[in-house]
C-alpha cells in the first residue's frame, strides 16, 4: 500500500493485517465437518460482532482445498432476506460435485436459524452449529501481536503493556491500534469509539465499527438517524448492543412504524423481541407480503405474547397461541408450531373443565390444528390420536345440538389419519361415517352440502380401492362424477374443481385398471376445460393440456394409438405455445409432454426426435435450477438413451446413461417424495433394456439406484413398500440375467419385502408377488439349495396365479418353475408327490379334476 492506511483499514478483516491465530479447536471442528461422510450439510458458525468469525472463516476455507468438494461461504447471513436464504439452500451449486458444504455465519442463531435448519432438513442437508466465542484465549499474546503488526504497518514503534479488558477480538484490536497511536488503550469502548472518529472522520464500511461509530454519535440527542435502508441497518444492528441506540429505535418506529418498509426483515427480527418495536411494527409487518413465510411475523406474535401473558385470560391466551403456531408454521419453524399448538390445547382443556358445553368445539377446532402440526414434523401416530379425540369431542357437541356438519368434517380427516399410517379399514369406516352424516345434510340442506357431500363421495371411492373393494368402490367413483356434476350445474364456481376432481378421478380408474370408465370421466373433464380456457386461456389452457396428457396415457394404455397420438400431439401444441414466452415452469411442462408423446409416435425416428426435443429443453432449466429440474432432465435422459439403445446408437445411450448414474448422486431424496415414481419407472425401463443388449453393469446399477429411491422413501412415500419389494426383485432378476451369486439373497430379500409390505389375505391374488415366489424357487433349483423350501414356493405361485386368474403366459412361467425345481431335487417322483399333496390340501377341486 502506497499510502499509510486509514484506521478502518487496519481494522478491517479482510486484509489480514494481523496474522490469524489461535482457534485451533474451532477450525478443527469445521475440518471434521466438512470432510463427513454426507453429502450434503450446513452449519451454522455464530458468535457475537467483533468475534472474529470473517478471520476464522476465511483461514478454514484457504486450508487444505480440495477441488472434488464444494464449500459455500455465506457471511453475515442473518442478514440475508429469508427468500435469499431458501434459494441458496435449494439451488447452492450447478456442479456435479456429490459432497456439498454451506457455512454460514451470524451473529446470533435463534428462530431464524431454527426455519432455516427445518427447511434445510427437507432437502436431505445435515445440520450443525458451532458457538464462537467473542473473546481469543489469550489475549495478552493477541494484544501484542495485534500491536506489533498496527505498528509495522504504520511505522511506528510498538507499545507495550497489559492488554485491556475487551469484550471481543475487534475490541482488543481496537484498544490496541489505539496504544500504537499514542492513546489509552484502557479508556474503554465507548471512549476508544470516539478517539477513532477524531483519527479517522470518514465513514466507516458496513460492520462492528459503522455500528458503534453511529451509536456514539446518537449519545447527542439533538442528531437524527438516517432512514435510508443502509442506515436503518447500521442503526438496528447497533441497537443490538447499545441500549441507548435501542431506545432510539424504539422511539423511531413508535412515530414512524411504516419505516417497516424501509428496513429489512432481516435486521428487523432481531428487534422483533423488544415488547415496545414489537407493538410499533406488527401490524405493518403482518400485512407485507415480503414476509410471508419469513420468521419475522412468528417472532413478533411471540413476544406479543409474552408481553400479553401477565394480564390475558385463557381464551386470549388460547387464541395468541393459535396465531403463534400459524405463524410459526408458515416460517417452517415446525417443532415451534407444535409447542405453540401444544399450550394451545392445554389451554383450552383447562377452559373445557370449567365450561364443557361452551368450550368442547373450541377444544376440538384446537385438536385438529394440533394435528396438521404433528403431521408436519412427521409425527403421525401422535396426529392420528389427536384426530382420534376431536371427533369423539364432536359427537359430544353434536348431541347437545347442532354440531354435525363439523362431526362430519373431524370424521374425514380422522379417516386421512388412519390412511397416513396404513390403517385402511379404520380409514373406509370413518369415511364411511361421514359420507352418511353428508348424504343426510345434502338431503336436508342441498345448497349448504352438497359440495361437502360430493367431495365425500371421492374420497370414499379412494378408500373402498385402498382395501380392493373395487365393485363398490366403482359404484362411489360413478356417484361422486354424477354428484360432482350437480355441483358445477348449480353453481358454476366449482367447475374449475369440478374438471380438477374429474381427472383425479380418472386416474384413480385407471391405476385399478377401470380404462374405460377413466376415458369417460376425462372427456368429460376436457369439455368442461375446453369452455373455461376459451374465456381464460391463461387460466385453464395448462389446466386443459394436463387433462389430454392424462387422456393420451390412458388411450395408450388401452392400445389405442391413432387416439393416443392425436390427444397427445394437441397437448404437447398446447404446452409449446403455453411455453413461447420463456417461462421456465411452461418450459419444463413442454418438455414432459414431449417425453410423454414419445409412446405414442408410430415412427423410431419420430420418437427420438421427441426425446431429444425433451433432453435439450430440460438440460438448461436443471443447470439453472437443478433442485426443481433435475429430475425431468435424468427422466427424458433416460427415455432417450432406452431409443437410442433400440435404434442401434449405443455410444450416444452410453454417455447419456453415465449422465443419469451420475445425478442419481445428487439428487435429493425427499424431494423425490412426488416424483418417486416417474424417476424409478424411467430408471427401470432404460435398465431392461440394457440387459437386453447384454448391458448389465449399466443395467443392474440403474435398478439399485430405483430400488435405493425406494428405499430411501419407506415411511415418507405411501407407495415406497410394494415399489421397494418390486424394486429389489428387479436387482435380483438382473443378477439372474447376468449369472451373478448375489442373485439368489437377492431374490430372497424381495421375497421377505412382500411380506412386510402386505397383508397374508392382500398377497393371495398379488401377480407380482408369485413372481418374486417364481424367481426364487428357480435359483434355489438352479444352485442346489434348499430344494424342499423351493417346492413350496414354486406351488404358492401357482396358488396365487390361480386364484388372481392370471393370464396362460404368466401362469405357463410360473409351471415351469415348479418343473425346474422337481427336476432338480434329488427324489424328481418323491418331489412331485409332495407338490400333487400340496395341491390337494390348498385347492382340492383343482387337483381332483
Amino acid at each position: 500500500m502506497d499510502r499509510t492506511p486509514s484506521v478502518a483499514e487496519l481494522l478491517d478483516p479482510r486484509r489480514e493485517v494481523v496474522p490469524f491465530h489461535g482457534r485451533e479447536a474451532e477450525l478443527d471442528r469445521l475440518r471434521r465437518w466438512r470432510d463427513a461422510d454426507s453429502p450434503w450439510s450446513l452449519l451454522l458458525l455464530h458468535g457475537p460482532a467483533g468475534s472474529g468469525r470473517t478471520r476464522l472463516t476465511g483461514e478454514f476455507a484457504a486450508r487444505d482445498a480440495e477441488p472434488d468438494r464444494v464449500l459455500v461461504v455465506v457471511d453475515d447471513a442473518d442478514r440475508w432476506p429469508w427468500p435469499a436464504l431458501l434459494r441458496l439452500l435449494r439451488e447452492p451449486v450447478t456442479t456435479p460435485a456429490a459432497h456439498v458444504r454451506v457455512l454460514l455465519t451470524a451473529r446470533a442463531a435463534g428462530w431464524w436459524w431454527s426455519a432455516l435448519r427445518q427447511h434445510a432438513g427437507e432437502l436431505d442437508y445435515t445440520t450443525a452449529e458451532l458457538v464462537l466465542a467473542p473473546s481469543p484465549e489469550d489475549p495478552a499474546t493477541s494484544f501484542a501481536s495485534a500491536c506489533e503488526h498496527f505498528a509495522a504497518a504504520l511505522d511506528l514503534p510498538a507499545p507495550t503493556g497489559p492488554a485491556p479488558a475487551s469484550a471481543t477480538t475487534f475490541d482488543l484490536h481496537l484498544a490496541a491500534l489505539a496504544a500504537v497511536h499514542g492513546a489509552n488503550a484502557h479508556a474503554g469502548g465507548q471512549e476508544l469509539v470516539r478517539w477513532l472518529v477524531s483519527v479517522d472522520p470518514a465513514p466507516p464500511p458496513p460492520g462492528k465499527l459503522a455500528e458503534d461509530v453511529l451509536a456514539v454519535t446518537l449519545l447527542d440527542e439533538r442528531i437524527e438517524p438516517e432512514r435510508s435502508p443502509d442506515a436503518l441497518e447500521t442503526l438496528l444492528r447497533a441497537a443490538e448492543r447499545w441500549p441507548h441506540a435501542r431506545r432510539r429505535v424504539e422511539a423511531l418506529f413508535s412515530a414512524e412504524p411504516d419505516l417497516v418498509r424501509t428496513a429489512s426483515g432481516a435486521t428487523l427480527v432481531t428487534l422483533a423481541q423488544c415488547p415496545a418495536i414489537a407493538r410499533a411494527v406488527a401490524g405493518h409487518v403482518f400485512h407485507d407480503e415480503r414476509f410471508h413465510r419469513d420468521p419475522l411475523p412468528a417472532v413478533l406474535t411471540r413476544t406479543l405474547l409474552r408481553e400479553r401473558a401477565p394480564h390475558a385470560d385463557r381464551l386470549e391466551l388460547a387464541e395468541l397461541h393459535r396465531m403463534l403456531s400459524a405463524r410459526a408454521a408458515l416460517a417452517s419453524l415446525r417443532e415451534e408450531a407444535v409447542e405453540a399448538s401444544r399450550r394451545e390445547v392445554a389451554l383450552y382443556r383447562e377452559l373445557v373443565a370449567a365450561d364443557p358445553r361452551e368450550h368442547r368445539g373450541a377444544l376440538a377446532d384446537a385438536l385438529d390444528e394440533l394435528g396438521l402440526r404433528l403431521v408436519a414434523v412427521g409425527r403421525e401416530q401422535d396426529a392420528l390420536a389427536a384426530a382420534e379425540e376431536a371427533v369423539q369431542l364432536r359427537g359430544q357437541v353434536a348431541e347437545d345440538g347442532d354440531g354435525t356438519p363439523e362431526l362430519a368434517a373431524a370424521l374425514e380427516r380422522l379417516s386421512a389419519r388412519y390412511a397416513a399410517v396404513d390403517r385402511r379399514e379404520d380409514a373406509l369406516t370413518a369415511l364411511t361415517s361421514a359420507s352418511v352424516l353428508y348424504q343426510q345434510l345434502a338431503k336436508d340442506d342441498p345448497t349448504r352440502f352438497r359440495l361437502d357431500f360430493a367431495k365425500a363421495s371421492h374420497h370414499l371411492a379412494v378408500r373402498l380401492f385402498d382395501v380392493d373393494r373395487k365393485r363398490e368402490g366403482l359404484g362411489a367413483a360413478d356417484a361422486a362424477v354424477r354428484r360432482w356434476r350437480k355441483v358445477a350445474q348449480a353453481d358454476p364456481r366449482y367447475e374449475p374443481e369440478h374438471a380438477r376432481t374429474l381427472v383425479s378421478i380418472a386416474a384413480l380408474l385407471s391405476g385399478f385398471g377401470q380404462c374405460e370408465r377413466a376415458r369417460s370421466v376425462l372427456r368429460e373433464a376436457i369439455g368442461v376445460l375446453r369452455r373455461l380456457a376459451e374465456a381464460n386461456p391463461a387460466a385453464f389452457e395448462p389446466e386443459l393440456a394436463g387433462a389430454l396428457e392424462a387422456l393420451g396415457a390412458v388411450l395408450l394404455r388401452s392400445e389405442r394409438m391413432g387416439e393416443a397420438l392425436k390427444v397427445s400431439r394437441e397437448a404437447v401444441a398446447l404446452r409449446r405455445r403455453l411455453a413461447g414466452d420463456g417461462e421456465p415452469a411452461a418450459r419444463a411442462e413442454l418438455a414432459a409432454s414431449l417425453v410423454a408423446l414419445v409412446d405414442a409416435l408410430p415412427e423410431p425416428a419420430d420418437r427420438v426426435a421427441a426425446a431429444e426435443e425433451a433432453v435439450l429443453l430440460a438440460r438448461p432449466l436443471a443447470a439453472e435450477h437443478p433442485v426443481r429440474h433435475e429430475v425431468d432432465l435424468v427422466v427424458a435422459q433416460a427415455r432417450l438413451a432406452r431409443l437410442l439403445l433400440v435404434a442401434g446408437r449405443e455410444y450416444e445411450a452410453g454417455a447419456l446413461v453415465e449422465e443419469v448414474l451420475a445425478a442419481q448422486r445428487r439428487l435429493p431424496r425427499r424431494l423425490l417424495m412426488t416424483r418417486a415414481g416417474g424417476l424409478a419407472g424411467a430408471l427401470h425401463a432404460l435398465a431392461t433394456a440394457l440387459a437386453g443388449i447384454e448391458h448389465h453393469g449399466w443395467a443392474l446399477r440403474l435398478a439399485e439406484q430405483a430400488a435405493d429411491i425406494w428405499r430411501d422413501l419407506l415411511g415418507h412415500h405411501r407407495g415406497a413398500p410394494i415399489a421397494f419389494a418390486m424394486a429389489v426383485h428387479h436387482t435380483a432378476v438382473l443378477l439372474h440375467g447376468a449369472a451373478d451369486p448375489r442373485a439368489l439373497p437377492r431374490a430372497r430379500g424381495a421375497l421377505l419385502l412382500w411380506h412386510l409390505a402386505r397383508t397374508p389375505e392382500q398377497l393371495r391374488t398379488e401377480l407380482r408377488y408369485a413372481d418374486a415366489l417364481s424367481l426364487l424357487a428357480r435359483l434355489c433349483a438352479e444352485t442346489g439349495r434348499e430344494l424342499d423350501t423351493a417346492l413350496e414356493l414354486a406351488h404358492r405361485a401357482v396358488l396365487v396365479l390361480r386364484t388372481a386368474r392370471a393370464t396362460p403366459d404368466r401362469f405357463i412361467r410360473a409351471v415351469a418353475a415348479a418343473d425346474e425345481v422337481v427336476r432338480a431335487h434329488p427324489d424328481p417322483e418323491a418331489a412331485r408327490r409332495r407338490m400333487r399333496a400340496m395341491a390337494a390340501r390348498d385347492q382340492p377341486e383343482v387337483s381332483s379334476s
